[in-house]
């Protein structure tokens, strides 16, 4: 028992002994790394030192032309309004909540967000870190927009401050993809979801003419190049049309543009919409309404005429919902006659009508329509 005691005893000495060995040989500390990226909300904002609250909370400048007047008006707008911020699961929150939007330019791991907001004031600006109401991300990042079209390749967006719309307003991944070259009465494409386009999302694309479905038999569509690159939208892209003021300031208050990012509102009790020109009249001193030279009536003609053939052959339905489902396929042959459906939805979710590019928006109905009147 004794010799037990004794063995254990001069084991721990031992180990006592080498671990004030290795101890003793340790070196200097190394540099100390950077920090981690924790991927909670209370860790995403700062405060700039120095910062004075009342240089924007206070009564006068608050309540008549910074927070209070920018946020009634936001109220209005899809992003406050709206109901897509209830995708706050982890593949959607970094678009349709603040708190997702806010990991993706800190370059976090985005999670499931319960208790989500939507896309407000703090998705846009961080004004407590920055002291004052620039914009959160830079306008300088150029932006990849992934193509939808086989054979097609990614393009790129930099139009200055629209940088941060088109962050979120572009297109996601589509399967399966529509192919040009597949237009044997042999080729199928197999539709199997009624999500079957690349997300609302296109409006990034759809301001620079790309990302359309283009036939093999027709010309490449031509581009209103104008409403991308020229002064002032290549430098303050969206905001140009979608946030000006609009003018008498003192009519519609909150209501049409500004943070509301409406174009168009229809007073109460009136069937006639108001309309915000103010940002249009920069390149067209002339315009009067938003269906300049016809070109909305124009194009809703067209649509009216691609939509009717669609649900014709029975790809949609007259709410423009795609019937397929997982278990009642939507097969299309020859399959490259899929663009004619995918340039539909691609014109559909952009919402604009065609005004964002007029020339390409035109190019892409008309070749449709002609597309599904082959035999």
């Amino acid at each position: 028992m004794m010799k037990n005691v004794l063995w254990t005893l001069a084991i721990c000495l031992a180990g006592l002994f080498i671990i004030v060995g290795v101890s003793g040989c340790k070196g200097p500390d190394g540099p100390a790394g950077p920090a981690g990226k924790d991927a909670s909300v209370g860790s995403l904002e700062g405060f700039k030192d120095g910062i004075q609250c009342a240089t924007c909370h206070n009564p006068e400048q608050d309540t008549t032309f910074y927070i209070a007047g920018r946020a009634y008006q936001w109220e209005e707008s899809k992003h406050g309004s709206g109901t897509a911020w209830e995708e706050n699961r982890s593949g959607c929150a970094e678009c349709h909540t603040t708190e997702g939007f806010m990991f993706k330019t800190k370059d976090m791991t985005i999670t499931d967000i319960p208790n989500a907001t939507p896309p407000g004031c703090f998705a846009c600006h961080s004004p407590h870190s920055k002291g004052d109401f620039s914009l959160r991300t830079t306008t300088s990042t150029q932006l990849t927009l992934n193509s939808n079209i086989t054979g097609v390749a990614a393009s790129t967006f930099n139009v200055g401050k629209g940088n941060l719309c088109v962050g979120c307003h572009r297109p996601r991944t589509l399967s399966p993809l529509p192919d040009p070259t597949k237009t044997a009465t042999t080729d199928t494409l197999k539709i199997t979801s009624n999500r079957w386009y690349a997300h609302y999302g296109v409006q990034g694309q759809m301001l620079t003419g790309v990302g359309a479905f283009q036939f093999n038999d027709t010309v490449a569509y031509a581009k209103t190049t104008a409403h991308s690159q020229n002064a002032p939208i290549s430098t303050d892209g969206c905001v140009v049309c979608h946030m000006a003021d609009y003018s008498p300031a003192n009519a519609y208050g909150g209501k049409i543009g500004g943070h509301t990012m409406k174009i168009t509102y229809t007073p109460e009790g009136s069937t006639t919409a108001v309309e915000l020109l103010n940002g249009c009249k920069n390149c067209h001193s002339s315009i009067t309404k938003l269906d300049y030279n016809s070109k909305i009536t124009t194009f809703n003609a067209n649509m009216a005429i691609l939509k009717a053939k669609l649900v014709a052959k029975g790809w949609i339905d007259t709410l423009d919902v795609i019937k397929a489902t997982s278990s009642a396929n939507l097969k299309i042959v020859p399959a490259s006659r899929s663009g004619a459906l995918f340039n539909y939805m691609m014109l559909i979710h952009d919402g604009s009508h065609g005004i964002h590019n007029p020339a390409y928006a035109n190019g892409m109905v008309l070749a449709s329509i002609r597309e599904l009147n082959k035999p």
